[in-house]
């Protein structure tokens, strides 16, 4: 009797959201009436004077003339004061935070932050009484202060104020150093927040019923509205000296779900989030030590540039915590079961932007696998936003690919390939606003030579298409570069070489550049039609290769988001011969071989065996056995890729390999 072991495929459990119509909405703006010092009273809150409490909040700060408050209850005019002042000061670079009781000195802590240079960013601060203030930025904990001597309560003779120090109006050294900043999702906990529980909040809205929330701003309100605790403790704020433009609509990262990871090394790690519109994930994650994914479920407020599909109400957002510029992570979205998607496949767009206030939308030049139904971002540098989008009804004709041509230390030439002959461009340092960058428009040069370019900084670029000055295309985009050239690898190699696995190496050429992609598949094959690899490392291992089969690859060097060398290659290698036992020594048959769909398996009668397929990558095959008759069956691949694939069959005699190849 005959046993097959049918390897069927695995449907993976991934974690599935209910899409409420919840993004980032509004946020406060203080700027819009700092002259008059606008602010929130925030009431008593009277269990921050006596109790344990975290409060966390999104900032973004515009400017720091000296020592502003964005969240007191005492005249910060002295230190000596009762109460406690949250503060950011000295150009930007610190926050300070003051705390006093009637009796005990007063406890001060100062936190470098660098608050202008984070844009948005999430702080958090938890106060444990008889214990320490700790202060999170982006959820990691940046420093902590000694508050076990200060016993008594905060209460002091003013209210707490959002956007001031107590009193409201606060002087210092003759002038008014006003908050001039926006604040969004600003909550009070009546306990003190794990690093985890401030993590997984971070990133997407509340609903004002969790455990322990003392009061909850969502700060979606209308112009000029009061601010609004959606908790029921009623802890309601009321604008001073507001001004309709006090709600502007926030650019933080916020959804109506999200997930996240941290750590020292994150590279093995993943996040992705399920919804309606297909699976959304970020991956090959690098120089990280915290990152966020969130999702949306509603069409974006601001979609200049976007042109979206029918029915799609969901994008997806990546929230970066760090600031360096040697961060890079893959984004990919699979839209298997998104009808919208699928039935519009030839035309599929991903587009990308920085963040909820920042238009237009553009072409961030994924790299399609239809069979798959699979979009696919590499080397992604900053915070992002992904809706996928389509080409259908478009008049205009937008550019295809954008590359390096030339560099020097300080200029960079870069061109693109387009239909047309006009473009408008748009650049700046690395991460920049696609509405705060160097316009350049409707210019005919390309390629563009692009000068007097900093040291050591990364820059990016944008370019849309004009149709002869006459109408606008899709933006592409961005394209990350530098002085520095993206140099070709060198002295490619293949080592370590066994009947299913090989060692690639080569010589990187480029000092600051870490990842690398690759293409292989069998000797001769054409560029494109090969197996890719992206992102990888040097050097590179692959897996699941055939005993005794010759196999060639080309890899190329990845200096940053859309910014790759040319490919080196192929270099060819032979596996050994060490896999299993030919099929004709144990009395197995297959044929033909080539086949097309389906071939045929001849085996002694009554011998016992397993069998399993697997294509070049080492993968599993599902496959379909219709038997024929005593020791014949046919074998129907339910795959419709061609290429080659192994059939292993194993027995009490040893394993048995053969190498098939799918017309």
């Amino acid at each position: 009797m005959k046993h097959f072991t049918l390897l069927l495929a695995l449907f993976l459990a991934f974690p599935f959201f209910a899409q409420n119509n919840v993004g980032p909405g509004n946020c406060l703006d203080f700027t819009a009436n700092i002259n008059n010092a606008n602010h929130v009273n925030m009431g008593a809150l009277s269990w921050l004077n006596t109790n344990d409490f975290t409060i966390e909040c999104w900032m973004k700060v515009n400017s720091v003339f000296d020592d502003e408050s964005f969240f007191s209850n005492k005249n910060w005019a002295n230190g000596n004061n009762t109460g406690f002042v949250f503060d950011v000061q000295d150009n930007g670079n610190n926050m300070k935070f003051n705390f006093k009781d009637p009796t005990n000195p007063r406890k001060d802590l100062t936190v470098a932050v660098n608050v202008l240079n984070r844009d948005w960013f999430h702080f958090a601060g938890t106060y444990k009484r008889g214990g320490f203030f700790v202060v999170y930025i982006n959820g990691v904990a940046k420093d902590s202060l000694n508050v076990s001597s200060i016993t008594g309560s905060f209460a002091s003779q003013y209210t707490y104020k959002l956007g001031q120090d107590g009193t409201g109006n606060y002087t210092y050294n003759g002038g008014n150093p006003r908050y001039n900043g926006k604040i969004d999702e600003f909550r009070i906990w009546s306990n003190v927040r794990t690093p985890q529980q401030i993590r997984d909040n971070m990133c997407h809205s509340l609903t004002g019923s969790e455990p322990s929330l003392y009061a909850y701003y969502n700060c979606n309100e209308a112009p000029n509205a009061n601010l609004n605790d959606l908790t029921a403790n009623n802890n309601d704020g009321i604008w001073v000296n507001s001004v309709n433009a006090n709600y502007t609509l926030s650019g933080a990262p916020i959804g109506a779900s999200s997930v996240n990871k941290y750590g020292a090394s994150l590279t093995a790690d993943s996040l992705q989030i399920a919804t309606a519109a297909g699976l959304f994930k970020i991956k090959d994650f690098n120089a990280l030590t915290g990152i966020h994914l969130y999702t949306v479920g509603s069409t974006p407020t601001l979609s200049n540039g976007l042109n979206n599909l029918p029915g799609n109400t969901t994008y997806f957002g990546v929230y970066v915590c760090d600031t360096n510029n040697s961060v890079t992570y893959t984004s990919k979205y699979d839209y298997t079961g998104f009808a919208s998607a699928t039935n519009d496949e030839n035309n599929l767009i991903l587009f990308n932007r920085v963040k909820n206030d920042v238009q237009p939308w553009a072409n961030c030049m994924a790299v399609q696998n239809a069979a798959l139904n699979q979009m696919m971002k590499i080397n992604v540098k900053t915070r992002r936003e992904y809706l996928l989008g389509t080409t259908t009804g478009l008049t205009c004709q937008s550019t295809d690919s954008i590359y390096l041509v030339s560099a020097t230390p300080t200029s960079a030439n870069i061109a693109w390939q387009s239909a047309g002959n006009h473009w408008n461009v748009l650049w700046g340092v690395q991460g920049f606003n696609l509405n705060s960058g160097t316009a350049i428009n409707n210019t005919t040069t390309n390629p563009y030579n692009f000068t007097n370019l900093a040291s050591g900084v990364t820059y990016e670029m944008y370019v849309q298409d004009t149709c002869q000055g006459t109408g606008a295309g899709i933006w592409m985009g961005p394209f990350s570069f530098s002085g520095e050239v993206c140099m070709n690898p060198s002295q490619l190699n293949a080592i370590n070489l066994t009947g299913s696995a090989a060692t690639l190496t080569w010589t990187n050429n480029t000092p600051s550049a870490s990842t690398f992609d690759i293409e292989w598949g069998l000797p001769g094959f054409t560029q494109g039609t090969g197996i890719p690899v992206n992102g990888v490392n040097l050097p590179y291992t692959l897996n699941g290769l055939g005993a005794n089969t010759s196999y060639a690859y080309y890899v190329r060097t990845v200096c940053g988001q859309n910014n790759t060398s040319g490919w080196a290659g192929p270099f060819v290698f032979t596996t050994t011969n060490n896999a299993g036992i030919s099929t004709e020594t144990m009395g197995f048959k297959v044929y033909p071989n080539p086949f097309k769909q389906s071939f045929t398996l001849q085996y002694p009668e009554g011998r016992t065996f397993d069998c399993s397929l697997k294509n070049v990558l080492g993968q599993e095959v599902p496959f379909a056995v219709k038997n024929n008759g005593v020791g014949v069956s046919t074998i129907e691949v339910l795959s419709e890729c061609t290429g080659m694939y192994i059939l292993e069959i194993l027995t009490e005699g040893g394993k048995v390999v053969t190498r098939m190849t799918k017309d």
